[in-house]
């Protein structure tokens, strides 16, 4: 069979465009996974999300490169490997970003990216049942919901922020954002309510739409300047499926680069030495990858909290109480958020912290819960300036590439993270929290000056699980995909997903990811609907 439409990836967009492109009875679709059916418990319970993210069957896992800017040290990746993409295993924060953030994307030429143009796409995402706030669209396809059951020191967390100057504002996703709140999140009754629930499942018995899972694709084909199908491995053997109409790449911040590379789009001299012919030339295929920096700021606390119950006796607790009111610990792992400025003279935030009843390290063989009893308050920069890339390492098309953050590359970001470090200690050690916390965790009471703060950075900084930004948007020299998302240099060929992102927004990824879906479906149905007419 030939296709109109190809879709690479399951991911949050390629769930979105799955379903857009095949509402259409005319459009013969076809989405490739390299994952398997996100029918799991570890997937369906948040809580569990850590499982499913330290899992092989579910998530890439892909090992980074040691980073010079945080003394060599090494991490791993989680992007999920299964359909609903990262969707599927992550926290399910569900944060829009601000303004200036969308504003800024169209001022470097991106028209029709500006926040106005793009908030009527977050309404059509969204689908709020619990009135917890009317920033929210009503019918969309993807429940938001205030976490239910949390524990005490949450309120506390947000008793004192208010206490230090930051208030309450349950609809930190209108304007202006800037407050804390409860964890707003992509779930329903407690289950995960992922892109796979909202956009692929209702569509997946469209007799125009074939999904195929284990599709491990190698290459895009190109002929005479024009994408003409996919190659990919499934079930022990190498098959092509060609398309009449579009290739969509919606593989990650990480792999839709390595695609194109392996399909003859990128740096010369990588490809080359890949043995890769190069077919279209471009320096800025992997390169301008982002993340947020993050590091913990944690006080020891004289309760028991979530992570000392990470057993069978605390599965048993906690499983029972989401049995009878669908809520509680099995429901989240952070479970506040906060969004704030550290100067007064700034128009937006630019720390977001994540407030979590428990006590985790990330390692570089991903998050290991610890046996203390503590509380995280863990800031990260919202609009971070360092830039990594990702780059081949192989001619083995399933090698996993090289991943460079140099995360804290930019001395904006390390100031900027030291003062949302300095805020939290000082949220952790007010009045509110007295009476249950007995001391600091991390960093500790030796780390005072601006030069410690920064040698605890190099030596403790991760991200935040939000890779972005390797096939950037945009009109100038740097840009991979045009406004259109079109991939430059070559026709028939689109990147929807969060590598189109010139700038990092200012919040967690899955939000913005859908819109992009949503956008970049209304904009191929568009042109699609031109060239019939």
């Amino acid at each position: 069979m030939t296709w109109d439409f190809i879709i690479i990836g399951a991911g949050s967009a390629g769930c979105v465009l799955a379903n857009r492109l095949s509402a259409d009875p005319l459009h013969k679709v076809l989405l490739l996974e390299a994952g398997g059916n996100d029918n799991r418990f570890a997937i369906k319970i948040p809580a569990l999300a850590m499982r499913a993210m330290n899992n092989p069957e579910t998530d890439w896992m892909f090992p980074t490169d040691p980073d010079p800017t945080r003394n060599n040290r090494t991490e791993i990746v989680p992007r999920g490997r299964v359909l609903g993409g990262s969707s599927s295993i992550n926290a399910t924060w569900y944060v829009r970003g601000n303004r200036g953030d969308y504003d800024h994307w169209a001022e470097l030429g991106n028209r029709g990216w500006s926040y106005d143009e793009l908030l009527p796409y977050f309404y059509k995402v969204e689908r709020n049942r619990d009135g917890v706030s009317d920033a929210y669209g009503k019918s969309g396809s993807i429940i938001i919901s205030e976490i239910r059951g949390v524990p005490k020191l949450t309120r506390l967390f947000l008793d004192a922020m208010e206490e230090i100057g930051y208030r309450k504002n349950a609809s930190f996703n209108a304007e202006p954002t800037e407050g804390v709140a409860i964890l707003h999140s992509t779930q329903h009754r407690g289950i995960r309510w992922s892109a796979a629930t909202g956009y692929l499942h209702p569509a997946k018995s469209r007799a125009n739409l074939k999904i195929l899972t284990g599709a491990l694709v190698r290459r895009i084909v190109i002929e005479n300047g024009m994408a003409v199908g996919v190659e990919f491995d499934m079930d022990g053997r190498t098959l092509v499926e060609r398309c009449t109409g579009e290739v969509i790449l919606s593989a990650s911040a990480i792999n839709s680069p390595k695609i194109l590379m392996h399909s003859g789009i990128g740096p010369h001299e990588q490809l080359a030495s890949a043995g890769i012919r190069t077919i279209v030339g471009n320096e800025a295929v992997g390169r301008n990858l982002q993340e947020h920096p993050a590091c913990q700021v944690k006080a020891f606390v004289n309760v028991r909290t979530a992570n000392q119950e990470f057993n069978v006796l605390g599965m048993i607790k906690y499983g029972s109480r989401f049995i009878v009111s669908r809520s509680g610990q099995a429901t989240f792992s952070y479970s506040g958020i906060g969004l704030v400025r550290t100067r007064p003279e700034l128009a937006y935030p630019d720390i977001q912290y994540h407030f979590g009843a428990f006590s985790s390290s990330y390692t570089d063989q991903g998050i290991r819960m610890e046996k203390e009893a503590a509380v995280n308050l863990q800031p990260n920069v919202n609009c971070s300036r360092s830039r990594g890339y990702i780059r081949l390492k192989s001619a083995d098309p399933f090698a996993p590439p090289g991943i460079q953050f140099n995360m804290l590359s930019d001395p904006y970001d390390c100031e900027t993270l030291i003062a949302g470090a300095r805020i939290a200690r000082s949220a952790l050690r007010s009045k509110a929290f007295a009476p249950y916390v007995t001391g600091e965790c991390k960093p500790g009471e030796d780390v005072q000056t601006d030069d410690e703060w920064l040698a605890y950075l190099r030596e403790n900084a991760g991200g935040s699980f939000h890779p972005c930004g390797t096939c950037k948007m945009g009109t100038d020299a740097d840009a991979v995909v045009t406004p259109e998302l079109k991939v430059i240099g070559v026709d028939r060929l689109r990147v929807v997903d969060s590598s189109i992102i010139p700038q990092i927004p200012s919040g967690n990824l899955n939000a913005i990811s859908l819109v992009i879906g949503e956008k970049g479906a209304d904009m191929i149905l568009a042109e699609r609907a031109r060239a019939r007419h």
